[in-house]
This record gives structure tokens, sequence and C-alpha cells, in this order.
């Protein structure tokens, strides 16, 4: 696991954000999980398969986060895999995770039985009972790149286009598809389906290509972002792929927490020096010079417009005498 995942998981690992994530994808944002009911699960899934000629061969994964929600007396696993790129044959790994849970569900309810009375041969042969019961397993993928998902998104997408033209019938009648739940953060419609801090670094995220907005969002939530723990400031790094650019803020981190608005303000003040030294080659010096005046005059919003109104723009220039 990557070190960009590996900030990913810690994250998203704190029960409350998985409830909220969970809550936000499957019951469009209503609190049906509580992070009560939740309890962390071993996230290595290693089963021992016999093959029909006797020979034991040893299956082993690692899941980024597993969890099991217990609702009554059941349960459902829930899983949630990060990918900070593109995994085109995502839907055949999910496959096999999946597979390998409920492989290891059937294992567990087999072996937790001591003695083995009263089985017909059929349950025998099965290691599972006509009457035992395994628990469903939802599997999210956490995808966090700034690059659009291009992979397939089911099984079918991987099969080739030509036999899914002429033989899409037999396909469907016949296998079983296997669909991914991607959730591609950087493109999530609705944010307000997530009710904690999930939905505000989820609006960061969407200015993550223009440093104007998001300096004005930062700063309009500076409640939250003046006062981070350091495992939100290090997953933000990992979003904004900001790593070798944000300075590393632990050292300065205060009882309140890390303040990102100045963190990020600094990451900007940077971006408009070097972009100044290259602005003045190309006759641009004067954008730079009036971000700095907004900058620092705290006229965020005003910063934001300019970005994107030529007029507006140039009405500054002459109120700053650019």
């Amino acid at each position: 696991m990557g070190k960009n995942d590996v900030s990913v998981k810690r994250w998203l690992s704190d029960k409350e954000r998985f409830a909220d994530l969970f809550n936000g994808v499957l019951f469009q944002g209503a609190g049906i999980i509580s992070a009560a009911d939740l309890e962390e699960a071993d996230s290595e899934v290693d089963v021992m398969i016999r093959d029909k000629n006797g020979k034991d061969r040893a299956y082993q994964r690692y899941r980024d986060i597993v969890m099991r929600w217990k609702q009554s007396v059941d349960f459902v696993v829930l899983a949630c895999e990060s990918q900070d790129s593109v995994h085109y044959a995502m839907p055949v790994r999910g496959m096999v995770y999946d597979g390998l849970t409920y492989t290891r569900q059937i294992e567990y309810l087999w072996t937790k039985q001591k003695e083995h009375k009263n089985i017909s041969a059929a349950e025998f042969l099965s290691h599972f009972r006509k009457t035992d019961a395994i628990s469903p397993v939802i599997t999210l993928v956490f995808y966090y790149s700034q690059e659009p998902w291009d992979g397939n998104a089911d099984l079918y997408g991987m099969f080739p286009q030509e036999l899914m033209s002429w033989g899409r019938d037999v396909v469907e009648r016949y296998v079983p598809n296997y669909r991914i739940n991607l959730i591609d953060i950087a493109r999530i419609e609705d944010v307000n389906v997530f009710q904690g801090d999930l939905q505000i670094i989820f609006q960061m995220i969407k200015y993550m290509s223009n440093k104007p907005k998001l300096i004005a969002y930062i700063n309009e939530n500076k409640d939250y972002f003046s006062s981070v723990d350091f495992d939100t400031y290090q997953v933000i790094r990992t979003f904004l792929n900001s790593e070798k650019q944000l300075k590393e803020w632990k050292e300065k981190e205060t009882e309140g927490g890390i303040n990102m608005c100045q963190a990020l303000e600094e990451l900007y003040q940077d971006g408009v020096k070097e972009g100044e030294a290259r602005g003045e080659a190309r006759g641009e010096a004067k954008v730079w010079k009036l971000n700095q005046h907004l900058l620092q005059d705290k006229r965020y919003q005003d910063l934001e417009k300019a970005s994107e109104d030529n007029e507006f723009r140039r009405q500054l220039y002459r109120e700053y005498r650019i």
C-alpha cells in the first residue's frame, strides 16, 4: 500500500466518517448506519481451498478497510477500497475480494461448530449446513484522482465489444455480472448527502484545479480549516496532490489542530511568486500582482470573481493602479 492510500485509509477508518460515507452513498444521507454499530473487522482475507484432487491452495488478500455493521442479531460487511489511479481490472479484483470474504465466512461457520452432528452428506461436502446463512458484503471503490475514471464499472464492460454486440442475450442469461460501486469524489454531484466533514472536504476537492476558488472556499470555512487534525491535514495534502508543495506543519500543530488556511495561503503565495516570474516573461505579471493585492486585503470573493470575469478584473486593475 502506497503512502497516499495509507493516509486515506487512516482518515476513512474513523467510524464516524466511515458511517457518513456509507450513509451518503447507500441511503442518500439518512443516518441509517451509526458509528456505534460498527466494529472493525480483519482486513486480511486468507482462505485455504481444497481442489478436487485433495490439494490445498492458499489465497491471501488484504482489503483496505473492513467494518461489520450490526443490525439486530445480523451483520452486514462493509468494505472500502481506495484508489488514487484507475484500476482497469477493478471489477474482477472486487469480485475476488468479495468472493474470498464470503468464503471466509463459510469457513468460520463450519469451524466454529465443534461437533458436526446430524448433518447430511451434502452438508458435509459443502462445509455449509442447509440452515446456515452468510452476511452480505458491500464494497465501495473510493477513487480520489483528479483525472476522471475511464475504466470499466462492471464485468460485462471487460468483455469484447464484438461479443457483447451479438451475444449479449446469452451472456446476460448465463454469466452473472459484477458491478463496482465507484465513488469518484472529484465528480460527486451532490455533496449534501454527506453530513460530517466529508461534505466540506468533498466540496473542497471540486476546486482542486482552481487555486483562487480553493483559497476562497477555505476561507469561507475558516471555522473548520483553521484547526484540522493531523490525519485530515495529511489526507488534504493527498487529495490536493500537494505532498511536496505543502510544508510539514506537524511541528506547528497546537491543541486546536493545524491551521489549514495558513498552510494553503502560503502554498498559493508560492504559486503567485512562481507565476509572477513566468508571467513577467509573457507580459502577464499584473495578473499575479492583482492576486497579491486581493489576498493581502482578504478579498477572497473578488479574487474568485476576477479569475472568471475579465471586465471585473480590468476594474480591479484600475482600482489598484496596476
